[in-house]
């Protein structure tokens, strides 16, 4: 029923019109679960799917002139300028979503993911209504994964969709974007910023050998706190050293206490436990603890 209804309200309105559709769902339906004292995680993680739902509804109607190819695990979008390049997106894309999952400990639930391939950035900008200041390559958001063609980046372009394609898989953020997708997922998005940041980035470390360069002495003499990244992590200064932080948290965690343990906090996590509760049920030390133990700010 509730996908009826939205259908038709679709039908009947603009761009600008759909977005608002989308931030009704939030107010009326998502909000209040999120605010309840009694609300129960369960509560929520259901409230969550119907937003999704609704995200993915808009994103259908935003794309509903693109190109589709399917396979077992995704459902790829794409203009007719990438016709060439899409067959390449979306074998990669099973292939890492598989190494994904083998690096992760865990595996996607059932259903296809949905993914677009934009043609550029201002496209995907587009799709979220942001300024065209912004600028990223990929994005995870309420279970889909938007990305801009290689094509599209700045810099030398490869002329040719074998040469995009091998610039995809060796530079392109879909690793980093499946870690984010299967950490929602494993958690119910119980999970604080930070962990997913650096999770995503310690995997496709793992999958393409891309890493961040360590940050300069002078930017690691004000290092943030994990709760800071928690709290606000789009806002701080140096968004390199943020995600640079967040990286090194993860690395700790699973270089002194393996694999096993992060797969266990995460799905702590998803049972509805708070972090600081999880975290120590897990490690068998607060937080706090581990941050002062293993020098996260030094």
């Amino acid at each position: 029923m509730f996908n009826l209804i939205f259908q038709q309200q679709i039908a009947r309105y603009s761009r600008d019109g759909l977005l608002k559709i989308v931030a009704f769902v939030l107010i009326i339906v998502l909000l209040p679960g999120l605010f309840i004292a009694d609300c129960s995680f369960y509560l929520r993680g259901l409230v969550s799917k119907v937003f999704q739902q609704g995200v993915r509804l808009l994103l259908n109607y935003q794309t509903k002139d693109y190109e589709v190819l399917k396979s077992e695990s995704f459902i790829l979008k794409y203009t007719q300028e990438e016709r060439e390049l899409a067959p390449l997106i979306l074998e990669l894309a099973e292939e890492y979503l598989v190494r994904t999952e083998e690096v992760f400990g865990a595996k996607h639930r059932a259903g296809r993911i949905p993914l677009v391939l934009y043609g550029d950035e201002a496209a995907l900008n587009k799709s979220f209504g942001w300024a065209g200041d912004k600028s990223t390559a990929g994005v995870y958001w309420a279970g889909t994964i938007r990305l801009v063609s290689p094509r599209g980046w700045t810099g030398a372009l490869p002329q040719s969709a074998a040469e995009a394609g091998a610039t995809f898989a060796k530079e392109g953020p879909l690793a980093h974007e499946l870690t984010h997708l299967l950490v929602d997922e494993v958690t119910g998005g119980n999970y604080p910023r930070w962990l997913t940041e650096g999770l995503a980035q310690y995997v496709e470390e793992q999958i393409t050998g891309f890493t961040l360069s360590e940050p300069t002495l002078d930017s690691r003499a004000s290092l943030y706190s994990l709760a800071a990244l928690d709290r606000s992590f789009d806002e701080q200064a140096d968004q390199f050293l943020a995600y640079w932080q967040s990286l090194q948290a993860v690395r700790q965690l699973l270089a002194h206490y393996g694999n096993e343990k992060m797969t266990n906090l995460l799905e702590c996590l998803g049972q509805g436990k708070a972090f600081k509760s999880a975290f120590a049920a897990v490690y068998g030390l607060s937080f706090a603890d581990f941050e002062l133990c293993y020098n996260l700010y030094h």
